[in-house]
């Protein structure tokens, strides 16, 4: 007789009491990363559909090999209109599934895990890729990716001490500073407006993050960077070529595969570098994060599901041992014919 089956259902809430820590979030996706560089994972390409212009609906399933045997699939929205409805710009839940047996284990909220990951992966590439001394950085986007990434890079840079902090909404900008500078009292936060402040801002900068949403026109051009600096575009369209530029000397992506794709959906009007290094084979020392402290590296990454399922399992785990989350059953009996 087949067993009951159930699966732990985690809301947003319940994550977010789990108080995992940061610093947990980052070496889980460096981990995955490394696991990605040997070979043991399957990563499908992403499937979308597009509902509306400028929205998405992205189904991203993977498996992480190794000693993890992790299965998952995020199903995830974007929606930049919904800031008008009162409701999230992103959100979606995850699906975990036993790795033996197929079973879904759990479902549970997406927006947490996709706004850490997100962050936790330009953590990880900035550990690698940064000059030595990398003491500022300017971020484009007050937004919550404009937070997060504040937030996760200063972990794994602890030498910074400066973040110029750009929108084109001055309100945004006065609620970054007061959520901020209470969170991180040790870095100055200095906010501009002008195209003139935002070059003095990139000018004093060793990394430059753009979280801007999706536009029309670049806001970053090759004139605009100077070497010895770290580029993360997390929004490819904010950057002249959408994303990769002529002026960068070395070429950083989670997937490799990934990037040929969205270069086929019109990205990269550039086109794309004869060279490049996956961020997997820097993490496991094939590839250096820059051969020297006078490159320009630009780091173009997507977001790969890898770095969600590996996150969602490490929720669960820690779901499961504090007793979070309602257990809702899935099925009862195998006959199902009435």
């Amino acid at each position: 007789m087949m067993q009951k089956a159930e699966f732990r259902y985690l809301s947003q809430e319940d994550i977010i009491s789990l108080n995992i820590p940061y610093e947990d979030v980052i070496d889980a996706t460096e981990k995955v990363m490394s696991e990605f560089g040997k070979g043991s994972c399957q990563l499908p390409v992403k499937i979308h559909v597009n509902t509306r212009p400028q929205t998405y609906i992205n189904a991203m399933p993977a498996y992480v090999g190794g000693e993890h045997d992790i299965t998952g699939l995020k199903w995830v929205a974007g929606y930049p209109e919904n800031r008008g409805k009162g409701l999230p710009v992103t959100w979606g839940i995850m699906v975990m599934n036993n790795s033996e047996t197929g079973a879904v284990e759990a479902i549970m909220d997406a927006r947490w895990i996709t706004a850490i990951r997100t962050a936790a992966v330009a953590a990880v590439t900035a550990k690698y890729c940064k000059v030595q001394n990398t003491h500022s950085m300017t971020i484009i986007g007050a937004g919550e990716q404009g937070r997060w990434n504040a937030r996760l890079l200063k972990l794994v840079i602890p030498e910074l001490r400066r973040i110029y902090i750009g929108d084109i909404n001055e309100e945004v900008i006065q609620g970054y500073l007061t959520k901020m500078r209470p969170l991180m009292p040790d870095v100055e936060f200095l906010p501009f407006f002008s195209n003139e402040d935002r070059q003095k801002a990139i000018d004093h900068s060793q990394i430059l993050l753009t979280a801007t949403q999706r536009g029309d026109k670049p806001l970053i051009y090759c004139e605009m960077l100077h070497k010895g600096m770290l580029g993360i575009p997390l929004e490819s369209t904010a950057w002249e070529g959408k994303t990769y530029t002529r002026f960068a000397d070395r070429f950083v992506c989670d997937d490799w595969n990934l990037v040929q794709t969205y270069l086929k959906d019109g990205k990269y009007t550039d086109g794309l570098p004869e060279e490049y290094h996956t961020l997997g084979d820097i993490i496991n020392g094939k590839s250096p994060g820059r051969a020297d402290e006078s490159e320009f590296v630009i780091a173009s990454s997507h977001g790969v599901a890898l770095s969600d399922v590996a996150v969602g399992q490490m929720v669960l785990e820690k779901a499961r041992k504090a007793g979070v989350g309602t257990l809702l059953t899935l099925m009862e009996e195998s006959d199902i014919i009435r």
